[in-house]
């Protein structure tokens, strides 16, 4: 296909109509009833990185601001470590191994979601909804039926696989593959973002708005040589100048073998490319200010699944990466990377905003995960979950109007041959793979998840793990899970 160059300019020009050059904003009076959707998710973000919850190192002004004028919810989970089953579970409101995508979907990979499945933005379209996606799809590509416009998307401007570009990203808009030269990817996104927003304007509404940062960099500029294999460079010198002088504080500093310096450098980049892009929520808040929208948009603000910087010796999610030195196992159990479901891999950040509707500055501590996102979306547009649609979460939006509501704060993971049932004081996984790997912990002692109970000789850790392993497996049960034959 061929591939378009545009500039800034040519970019503005083409996603703007006439009625964008008006010297002032519309105002418009939508029913209440029927709110816009706005569903923003990062790429790679740990809920470590939100200055809100006092965390070191960091700097979300944005994010902050957004959590003071809504929910922020501390105990939100993926149910998985990686992109693609991640978000496959967050759009269809089904487990991994229900929707065919339990790892990466590789380049050239025919795989997607289950077309049998119904994805939540093709009920908001069949409800009438005018409904789009910008950013990184990553859930089916090389298929056209795993496409966005195959499954709940009026338009798509974005990356069909991963778009790991930080600056002069390659763009599919407007039916073509086009480069947006010497611009940097986040504001890419919002520019497009906010072109469909002004001529949405009167309708009804959903957004996904996924951005491709904080993910590191695997493609560059042309003529951009990376100093580093693992880099988000090119970034913006007014997203990386607040972290030039600060001496960084380490989250493991006494990991055996760990590459500090190696540690610093990344963490530097990457809260950079964080900021890049609250830097530009910041300009989403502000046009629906703007344009009178923010009380009939109730927007949602998340992350694929968490991270880890430094943390247990890793960089990198579920895949995860050694930052030692010699990018070693100092213990020598894992030859290669740290398949893993840590709660740093696991746990996001995940606020909701809806001025006038729900409460401000407001934390839930229940655990909520990626499953419940589906039937909440329902529940708030008032859109009737069709007989035969099987959901495995549940709404939340009674814990945002602080109703009280009966909840299960237990959530079940699945990434490859892993499983893991988690309660808030308990968390069990299970390795089909390598049952000598399985791994047992106690959060009442233990937050981190340093100290595997597995082999344990105390009566009331041996009884608590196999009540934990009845669980796990009770649930895999439940959901048919095909890993159990």
């Amino acid at each position: 296909m061929k591939i378009y160059k545009v500039s800034r300019c040519t970019v503005l020009m083409g996603i703007c109509l006439s009625l964008f050059f008006q010297s002032c904003e519309r105002q418009i009076n939508l029913n209440n009833d029927k709110p816009n959707i706005l569903f923003i998710v990062t790429d790679d973000q740990g809920s470590w990185t939100l200055s809100s919850e006092s965390y070191p190192n960091t700097h979300t002004p944005q994010f902050d601001k957004l959590a003071r004028q809504g929910v922020l919810f501390t105990n939100a989970f993926a149910v998985s470590v990686v992109c693609s089953p991640s978000r496959a579970a967050l759009i269809s409101g089904r487990y991994p191994s229900e929707t065919g995508v339990l790892n990466v979907i590789s380049n050239n990979n025919e795989v997607g979601v289950d077309t049998s499945l119904v994805l939540w933005p093709e009920l908001f379209q069949d409800a009438g909804y005018k409904t789009v996606m910008v950013g990184k799809w990553h859930i089916g590509d090389v298929l056209e039926a795993y496409r966005p416009k195959q499954r709940g998307f009026d338009k798509f401007a974005g990356f069909l696989r991963s778009g790991y570009y930080s600056k002069d990203p390659h763009v599919r808009f407007e039916g073509k593959d086009t480069i947006f030269t010497d611009q940097y990817t986040p504001d890419v996104l919002t520019d497009l973002a906010e072109g469909y927003i002004r001529e949405l304007m009167d309708d009804h509404w959903v957004m996904c708005l996924h951005y491709s940062a904080p993910h590191a960099c695997t493609k560059f500029p042309e003529g951009f040589s990376p100093p580093y294999n693992d880099t988000w460079l090119p970034l913006q010198n007014k997203d990386l100048e607040y972290w030039e002088d600060i001496d960084l504080e380490l989250p493991d500093p006494d990991f055996p073998k760990l590459d500090s310096n190696r540690v610093k450098r990344m963490m530097r980049e990457y809260y950079a490319s964080v900021h890049s892009v609250d830097r530009n929520i910041g300009r989403i808040m502000k046009l629906l200010k703007n344009l009178n929208l923010e009380e009939n948009t109730i927007v949602f603000l998340t992350s694929d699944h968490g991270y880890m910087m430094g943390h247990h010796g890793l960089w990198h999610k579920g895949n995860g990466r050694w930052i030692t030195i010699g990018e070693k196992d100092p213990n020598g159990v894992y030859s290669g990377g740290r398949p893993n479901m840590y709660d740093l891999s696991l746990r996001v950040p995940f606020i909701v905003r809806w001025p006038g509707h729900i409460d401000a500055c407001k934390k839930v501590e229940r655990t909520i995960t990626f499953l419940d996102c589906y039937p909440t979306l329902l529940e708030i547009a008032g859109i009737e979950k069709p007989a035969d649609l099987v959901l495995r979460g549940n709404s939340f939006y009674p814990l945002l109007k602080g109703m009280k509501q009966e909840w299960s704060d237990t959530l079940y993971g699945q990434y490859k041959t892993l499983r893991c049932i988690r309660t808030p004081e308990w968390k069990f996984l299970y390795q089909f793979a390598d049952t000598a790997k399985n791994e047992f912990y106690h959060f009442a002692t233990d937050p981190e998840e340093y100290i595997n109970l597995l082999h344990s000789t105390d009566p009331v850790i041996i009884q608590k793990k196999e009540e934990m392993k009845n669980l796990l497996f009770n649930k895999m049960k439940e959901i048919d899970d095909p890993i159990m034959n």
